[in-house]
This record gives C-alpha cells, structure tokens and sequence, in this order.
C-alpha cells in the first residue's frame, strides 16, 4: 500500500473496500493502513448490505464511510425492510461516527425516502452519471 499511495495526498483519497474483497487478516490490514489514516487517509466499505462480507469488513475496519449498496436503496420507498435496515445502519452510523453514502439513487423518491430517515449524502444516476476526468 505504501508503495502506491505513500506519495498521494493522503487527506485527499479515500480507499474503498468491496464485498468482493476477502480479507484474511484484519488485523494486518488495520496495522497496515494505520499510519496512512492517521495522514488522513479514509477508509470506505462498500456495499453495504449486499451481503455478509461487507458487515464483516465494517465491524472489524472501523471505516469512515459505509456506502450503501445499490440493492438496498432501489426502491426503499415500497420496501419496509430496505428501509428498516437503511435506518438501523443510520443509528449504526452515528454510534460509531461513520458517514452513510446511499449508492444506486435513481428516483425521486428513492432520494426522498432516504432523505425522511436521515441519509443526506448519495450518488447515483438522478444525481449524476459518470463522466470523463478533466483534461490536464
């Protein structure tokens, strides 16, 4: 890691771990990335909620963002139980100081839905599809 991000601006990255990620030594893992946090380094998970990697990787890594997955937001304005959980992570969220993220936002009410339960950060294509980076 120190090889490919020891001479970024640490306090302008945030490193994303996936549900696709086995990690086999958290502890390593937090020893390793350590020094990079503490240089402002931020550590997200990502999709939270597609399964049960991603909970492991939020409980044993202590990250600064959970970035909510796709399969949890769409439509959480008819599912009870995206929602419950969406709020349940809220409560999660601020006992641990975390920041939620909701991924996958393509509706208006999918973006109101998270919005009445206290999610105030996301991304998706409502609010914004990819585009190219900016020429030097």
């Amino acid at each position: 890691l120190d090889d490919l991000l020891g001479r970024c601006p640490l306090d302008r990255l945030m490193l994303e771990v996936t549900e696709h990620d086995v990690v086999e030594d958290y502890p390593g893992l937090d020893e390793a990335l350590a020094e990079m946090r503490g240089k402002g380094l931020r550590l997200a998970i990502d999709d939270a909620g597609a399964g049960f990697a991603s909970f492991r990787h939020i409980l044993r890594l202590a990250p600064d963002v959970i970035k909510l997955d796709r399969s949890l937001t769409h439509e959480i304005e008819r599912r009870d139980e995206n929602r419950a959980l969406a709020a349940a992570l809220i409560g999660f969220a601020t006992e641990t100081g975390s920041r939620l993220v909701a991924e996958g936002v393509e509706t208006q009410e999918e973006l109101a839905t998270l919005r009445e339960i206290g999610i105030c950060k996301a991304q998706g294509y409502l609010l914004g599809r990819p585009g190219a980076l900016p020429s030097k």
